[in-house]
């Protein structure tokens, strides 16, 4: 089912399409498998960067599968099903995504 659905929104093309859970070693958990074949462009060092924050404070943010990258014009980014995972995702989105937007947009450059 998340395959369809985040096929769906990549489709309708929003800047930024965010996921919450699916990202860890459970057997359900399949939204980056859902991702992958939508991403044109990866940015392994954002998802590692936002499982750095987590591991910050807790190991089993390593156990994180997320991806981030683009698709088309949106950026992807999957985060964890955890509230605090969540929030350290979007911390380090927070510090990215304008930058990561821009660059992307307007074709490179800074």
């Amino acid at each position: 089912e998340i395959a369809a659905v985040v096929t769906e929104q990549v489709r309708r093309s929003p800047a930024v399409l965010l996921t919450t859970g699916g990202t860890g070693v459970a057997p359900d958990d399949r939204t980056p498998e859902a991702t992958a074949p939508h991403l044109e462009l990866e940015l392994p060092g954002v998802a590692e960067a936002m499982r750095a924050r987590g591991l910050a404070s807790t190991p089993t943010a390593a156990m994180s599968r997320g991806l981030a990258g683009f698709s088309g014009r949106t950026l992807v980014a999957n985060l964890p099903g955890s509230s605090g995972g969540v929030r350290d995702g979007l911390a380090v989105l927070d510090e990215l995504l304008d930058h990561l937007l821009a660059v992307h947009s307007h074709g490179g450059g800074h």
